[in-house]
C-alpha cells in the first residue's frame, strides 16, 4: 500500500515497454488461428496492455509528486524525480502505442494477407 500512496518511480519505465512486448507477441502467435476461428482477441490484449502501462505511468506519477517529506538526501531526491518524470513519458508513450495497436486489431482481421 505504501508503493501505491507514495509512487513507484520506475513503474512506467518497466510496465509499458513490458506490456507492449507481450501484448505484440501474443498477437503474433494467434493470428493464423484468430484467421480461422472467426475470434478476434487481439484488441482484448490491446487493451490489457494499455491498462498495465497507463497503471504504471500512474505510479510514476505518484512518486513524481512524493517529496520524502525531508528524510531522502536531495541528491538522491531529485534522481528519483527524474527517474519517475521520464518513467512517466515512457508509459503515457507506451499507452498510447497500445491505444494505437487496438484500433489496428479493431480494423484488420488478420486474414489479409
Amino acid at each position: 500500500m505504501q508503493a501505491i500512496r507514495t509512487g513507484v518511480s520506475w513503474a512506467g519505465l518497466v510496465s509499458g515497454p513490458v506490456a507492449w512486448a507481450i501484448t505484440l507477441q501474443l498477437d503474433y502467435s494467434i493470428a493464423s488461428w484468430q484467421c480461422h476461428a472467426g475470434f478476434r482477441p487481439t484488441a482484448l490484449f490491446s487493451l490489457t496492455g494499455a491498462a498495465v502501462a497507463l497503471a504504471g505511468a500512474l505510479l510514476s506519477w505518484h512518486a513524481v509528486h512524493d517529496r520524502g517529506h525531508g528524510t531522502v538526501p536531495p541528491l538522491k531526491a531529485r534522481t528519483r524525480a527524474f527517474l519517475a518524470r521520464t518513467s512517466v513519458g515512457i508509459g503515457a508513450l507506451f499507452t498510447l502505442i497500445l491505444l494505437a495497436q487496438l484500433m489496428a486489431g479493431l480494423i484488420f482481421s488478420g486474414c489479409e494477407l
